[in-house]
């Protein structure tokens, strides 16, 4: 999935900065006449920035010579058309090291220093009444002068952290952060991208305008077609996933029994949930669900996973017996809206679609983008008709950009949590979620 970049790429520079004794950095070493490849990684799923390079080290042992033992800066200068990119990413790791006589070759894996400095602070704390969006800007805020992106948040949190990383902590908020604007949904994304950190809702992500711009789709075009020289091309796709039934029973997301363990009084309740219960109050990419209720076997009917979860029910009193999890009264709100995230997260990486496309520096994980696919059967008149449940809108789930001194490819991993075309109307085996007692 390799394409020359259509216009005006150049990689200005890339260079190295070793680690002095003082704790500083030392003289740049320009290492581009050495560069075999670069490639650069944004993900939604990812709070860091990534970065590969491979270096055909031709006569001058950078390993032994300054020696290369990790935390060396890099700071790569990339322009593109009227934009400009400066990046600067820290070595945690080299592999892949071949060498014959005086030449060898090695990778220098990179992330941003962020996520070197999250491995070396702890939070442990008390929150009282703080939402996940605050925490994470004033922590971000210690560490990193990026700009950070937020969607506002609907619960405050009164927790305490017991001494996880900053990251660790973000992760944790994703599955039980409810937006102002979706009240009724849940599960928001932490990574960051070119443009800085983001914390944003999934459904507010699902909202946002197309890139590049509404109206304009990614279209795939063999290399004859009159199209090929379109930027919003796609050159080569591969669907690595439609379904796996086996998986998705066993791992609850038809449905799946949850154990609320009150350990204070010694109580426990189980209540279960099913996909449906939860799937109207989302926004989704497509209109055809990805799974079925009215099958000959109806896996929402029988739970094919149990979820074990501590509860601070006791800080609004007992066991109400006529009680249900879809109620507030006796069920503390962040281990509620972590049953709808498991349906929520599972089925936004369901049907995933890697592209390849044009180089482009601009496109970012978290876009949203409009597709159309071919479809492999003909129409009557013979003219190619669009695949549609592969076409429509999906979710910029990762970029990996790849580049040398004079190409630049791009390919996308796109992700939507539903089909494209016709919703198939099913019966609902559960209209509501079960309290099945202890």
């Amino acid at each position: 999935m390799s394409q020359q970049f259509e216009g005006d790429f150049s990689l200005k520079s890339i260079k190295l900065y070793p680690v002095v004794k003082t704790g500083g950095y030392g003289d740049a070493i320009d290492i581009k006449e050495l560069l075999a490849e670069v490639t650069l990684q944004e993900s939604v799923l990812s709070a860091s920035l990534y970065c590969s390079v491979v270096l055909q080290d031709i006569d001058q042992n950078l390993i032994d010579s300054l020696p290369l033992m990790g935390q060396e800066r890099i700071e790569i200068k990339i322009s593109a058309g009227s934009t400009t990119w400066n990046l600067r990413f820290y070595v945690y790791s080299i592999d892949g090291r071949t060498m014959q006589e005086k030449n060898q070759a090695y990778v220098l894996h990179c992330c941003s220093l962020e996520a070197l400095t999250n491995e070396s602070k702890r939070i442990a704390e008390r929150l009282d009444g703080v939402k996940a969006e605050e925490f994470l800007e004033e922590k971000l805020s210690l560490i990193s002068n990026k700009k950070f992106h937020k969607d506002s948040s609907l619960h405050n949190y009164n927790m305490y952290i017991p001494n996880w990383r900053l990251f660790d902590t973000a992760i944790w908020f994703r599955t039980r952060t409810v937006s102002t604007a979706h009240k009724d949904s849940v599960g928001y994304l932490f990574w960051e991208a070119f443009d800085g950190y983001h914390f944003k809702s999934i459904d507010e992500l699902i909202k946002q305008t197309p890139y590049p711009r509404v109206g304009k789709k990614y279209s795939f075009a063999q290399g004859n077609t009159p199209s090929a020289g379109d930027k919003f091309r796609i050159i080569k796709y591969a669907s690595p996933k439609a379904f796996n039934v086996f998986n998705d029973a066993r791992a609850g997301s038809f449905a799946h029994d949850a154990c609320y363990i009150d350990i204070n009084h010694r109580t426990y309740r189980i209540f279960r949930t099913t996909a449906d219960d939860f799937w109207d109050d989302s926004k989704h990419l497509g209109k055809l669900k990805p799974y079925r209720t009215d099958g000959p076997v109806s896996f929402n009917k029988g739970a094919g996973r149990m979820v074990y979860r501590p509860t601070a029910i006791n800080t609004f009193g007992k066991w109400n017996e006529n009680q249900s999890i879809k109620k507030t009264d006796n069920i503390d709100e962040p281990n509620k809206m972590y049953e709808k995230a498991i349906y929520r997260f599972y089925f936004l990486e369901y049907n995933k679609l890697d592209i390849a496309v044009p180089g482009d520096l601009d496109i970012r994980a978290g876009n949203l983008i409009d597709i159309s696919m071919p479809s492999p059967s003909k129409s009557d008149q013979g003219d190619i008709k669009s695949d549609s449940r592969l076409s429509g809108k999906y979710l910029v789930n990762s970029v990996t950009h790849t580049l040398n001194r004079d190409k630049l490819s791009t390919r996308i991993t796109l992700t939507r949590d539903s089909f494209g075309g016709k919703n198939i109307a099913d019966e609902k085996a559960i209209g509501d979620q079960v309290d099945i007692g202890r």
